[in-house]
């Protein structure tokens, strides 16, 4: 997933990419954000992570599908 930065984000720049023409997060050679841990797969970046990543509701179907967990399902 390439998550694209808004005005006001304050990511620090060597995390950074241009893809064609927008500034986005970096992605590791398997595709993850480089703000990813890859161990733990928590957010390095959490408290200052990008206005894209606080869309997303923690724990939320699509959320976990981008880090690799297995959907769950609500009875």
């Amino acid at each position: 997933m390439v998550v694209e930065l808004r005005p006001g984000d304050s990511v620090p720049e060597e995390l950074t990419v241009e893809r064609e023409g927008h500034l986005c997060m970096d992605q590791r050679g398997d595709g993850a954000c480089v703000g990813l841990d890859p161990d733990s797969r928590l957010c390095t970046l959490y408290e200052t992570r990008p206005q894209t990543c606080r869309d997303f509701n923690r724990g939320e179907a699509l959320c976990l599908k981008i880090l690799g967990f297995p959907a769950t399902t609500s009875a």
